[in-house]
């Protein structure tokens, strides 16, 4: 089931809407991903810095663990999408 299908429930959608829909989400998708994997490379080079620095590496762990927790918000969001669309 896709998108056009949960669109047709509420009422007849134009030509196209669902592919276009299902294009946005997968993009915006895509992009909090890769941004998710960019957060855990830069706190992984912030923390490297700060042991290596000899300064308080309580920021980086901060950031680790706000990168972590957007991992689990958006994997958890694809997977909400993905179970309201079938």
């Amino acid at each position: 089931m896709t998108a056009t299908t949960v669109l047709t429930a509420l009422g007849t959608p134009p030509p196209g809407v669902g592919t276009k829909l299902d294009t946005i989400l997968g993009w915006i998708t895509f992009v909090a991903a890769w941004s998710a994997g960019v957060a855990f490379v830069a706190c992984g080079g912030t923390l490297c810095w700060a042991y290596f620095s000899g300064q308080g590496s309580s920021r980086a762990m901060k950031a680790l663990g706000g990168a972590c927790v957007g991992s689990v918000v958006i994997s958890a969001a694809g997977m909400i999408a993905n179970a309201l669309l079938t």
